[in-house]
């Protein structure tokens, strides 16, 4: 068993240092906090910067234009992409893999402008009665001709900035449950496809997220996204890959959460000795470093895990939900201790990144599957009784 890093990824990391020592910690404070708010020109500097710095198209086939990596090199690149509070491009919406197993036409029209950067996608499949329990869900998609039609509402819209389509989940045979979902690319301007609200949520550097209705929505039949009926097993692939990268931000903002702990306590002059002198203060720390260890290891195991997923779909699933369950509760322990050695100062958002840290991972609880639902899904695999 090998637990370090290989020569190739050790030299991703340090890419990934130098591209934000040099591109990111000097200047970020005057970016936008939400992504929608960039502007396309700090968009087009921010994705040609990483591109220089070979951080771009990561997990993207070499065939593609690709890097062909895999989810510990993803991980590995978000943890430093993730030290400080605010959006990075080209990050978690990159194509899903079933993307590349679609017609040429499909690709021509939904997956080659992504690769390219000229535009982005988003994806909803979350309804306002339907959420962990994707079998509840209401929407529906009626095979009519060529085409189909799809009708329901959409709780939450995801990486909508920037997007020109949407993947979206709708029921396609009500009597399978789960194995009845599928799920369709929908372009943004199809008519009968509209936002409701917008979504203001707890974490600043979230963004804003949609509520959207599809009100006799006409879809191409070939922009059935993979077979029909195979929505909750892509989704469910996905959905590893989301939680695991969860698992990287948190590792991110953990790390240098701790750093800027440590900096303080060996600075800060307290009753006239050091502030890290004192033996709570080390235990803080300590403690600190006992759970960014615990969110390192339980990240690249479930890395590893998704990167070996034909063969242990089940155990990627696990790993992945324990990352999901475990490492955002770690990561939120991190913060708040760092933060409390901070005092005062920690309390200020212009000078540190706590408080964006805290609300970013107190929102990763309840995305993606709560903590619960995580349990849930954890206890089946134990149990033997996976959907």
């Amino acid at each position: 068993m090998d637990f370090d890093l290989t020569e190739s990824q050790l030299d991703l990391q340090r890419r990934a240092q130098e591209f934000m020592a040099a591109e990111v910690f000097p200047q970020f404070q005057s970016w936008p906090v939400a992504a929608e708010n960039y502007s396309a020109e700090l968009s087009a500097r921010l994705l040609a910067k990483l591109d220089e710095y070979g951080l771009l198209r990561l997990n993207v086939p070499k065939q593609y234009g690709g890097q062909g990596l895999g989810a510990i090199e993803d991980v590995v690149v978000l943890t430093e992409l993730s030290k400080v509070p605010r959006h990075m491009p080209g990050g978690p919406f990159a194509p899903w893999p079933v993307m590349y197993q679609a017609p040429e036409a499909i690709k021509e029209k939904y997956l080659y402008p992504v690769l390219e950067g000229k535009t982005g996608w988003s994806m909803c499949f979350t309804e306002p009665s339907a959420g962990a329990d994707l079998a509840g869900m209401k929407t529906n998609a009626v095979h009519k001709g060529d085409h189909w039609v799809i009708n329901g509402r959409k709780m939450w819209r995801t990486g909508h900035a920037n997007a020109s389509y949407t993947a979206v989940a709708a029921v396609t045979d009500a009597s399978k449950g789960s194995r009845g979902i599928s799920i369709f690319l929908v372009d943004n301007d199809t008519p009968g496809f509209s936002t409701v609200r917008d979504i203001s949520v707890l974490a600043r550097t979230w963004g804003i997220e949609e509520e959207v209705e599809l009100d006799n929505v006409v879809v191409p039949e070939q922009n059935l996204l993979g077979e029909e009926g195979a929505g909750f097993r892509i989704a469910q692939h996905q959905f590893n890959r989301f939680r695991l990268r969860l698992g990287g931000q948190a590792l991110g903002m953990t790390e240098r959460s701790q750093e800027l702990a440590v900096s303080y306590a060996n600075e800060r002059e307290v009753f006239g000795r050091k502030l890290g002198d004192n033996q709570a203060i080390q235990w803080m720390l300590t403690d600190n470093q006992y759970d960014i260890e615990s969110i390192r290891w339980n990240t690249y195991h479930a890395a590893w895990l998704v990167d070996r997923e034909e063969q242990g779909y089940s155990a990627a699933r696990l790993q992945a939900s324990l990352v999901k369950a475990y490492c955002i509760d770690a990561g939120l322990r991190v913060v708040d201790r760092s933060m409390q050695i901070l005092g005062g100062r920690g309390l200020s958002i212009d000078d540190y990144p706590f408080g964006d840290f805290y609300t970013h991972l107190r929102m990763c609880k309840q995305m993606e599957g709560s903590t619960e639902i995580m349990k849930i899904v954890m206890a089946r695999e134990i149990l033997g009784r996976r959907v």
